[in-house]
């Protein structure tokens, strides 16, 4: 229910950004505005919010058996360059800010909680099959480096001893190559800015062989790996 509110509440905070900043309008956001009606380059900043689901990644909670498909909250941010109605090049990052925490058995019998979390630097362009000065809709794809990160931590206080020969948490990372296709499309609700939604399917390349820990903890994904990322968004026209 937390990850749904926070989605809820992303569209209330982006309309009202707007409403504070049409007051105090600069000659840079008019430029921005003229060259898009002219079909001159622009850039545009673009944070956005969404979910991101691994269907093959396995979620162990206490007391249950392990089940298929993980989704975490997560954050990006994309600094675009509109070349043209109709062409749009640019760059991003995407981190995960509210990842599944789950408990999945351990090979030495000791028992730790698991956060998986992903970090993501990528490349993107667009096609925009439709350019209204009201409403747009784009397709585009996405290639870069993915980061995915296991930690795994000791939580029960009865065993703090376990300090004297080891830590208390550890970090298994794997790194690999991500490609991508994406659609999306977006609303001018006021001068320079705009609200909308996006989806993304992505396939991760990462390491056939898993990094292991002291505790015989293995990274919990590897080979190629599907990412499904749905998700809201609020970008700002900047002028050239």
């Amino acid at each position: 229910m937390r990850k749904l509110a926070l989605l809820c509440l992303a569209p209330a905070v982006c309309t009202t950004l707007p409403r504070v900043a049409r007051a105090d309008e600069t000659a840079s956001t008019r430029s921005a505005l003229a060259a898009r009606g002219v079909d001159r380059p622009y850039t545009l900043a673009q944070l956005g919010l969404g979910l991101l689901t691994l269907p093959a990644a396995d979620v162990c909670l206490k007391s249950r058996p392990c089940t298929k498909g993980d989704t975490s909250i997560g954050i990006d941010f994309w600094q675009m360059y509109r070349a043209s109605r109709s062409f749009a090049i640019g760059a991003g990052a995407s981190v995960a800010i509210k990842p599944t925490t789950d408990h999945p058995p351990s090979e030495a019998g000791i028992d730790r909680s698991h956060t998986r979390s992903y970090f993501l630097v990528e490349g993107q362009g667009r096609y925009y099959a439709i350019a209204t000065p009201a409403f747009e809709a784009w397709v585009g794809a996405t290639a870069g480096i993915v980061i995915v990160s296991d930690r795994y931590a000791i939580d029960d206080p009865n065993m703090r001893t376990w300090a004297l020969i080891g830590p208390l948490s550890y970090t298994v990372s794997s790194e690999g190559a991500t490609v991508g296709a994406l659609l999306g499309a977006e609303w001018s609700f006021a001068p320079n800015w705009a609200a909308g939604f996006s989806a993304r399917y992505m396939r991760w390349f990462l390491p056939h062989q898993p990094a292991t820990t002291v505790f015989l903890d293995r990274a919990t994904l590897t080979d190629q790996q599907s990412a499904i990322h749905i998700g809201i968004s609020c970008s700002y026209r900047i002028a050239l």
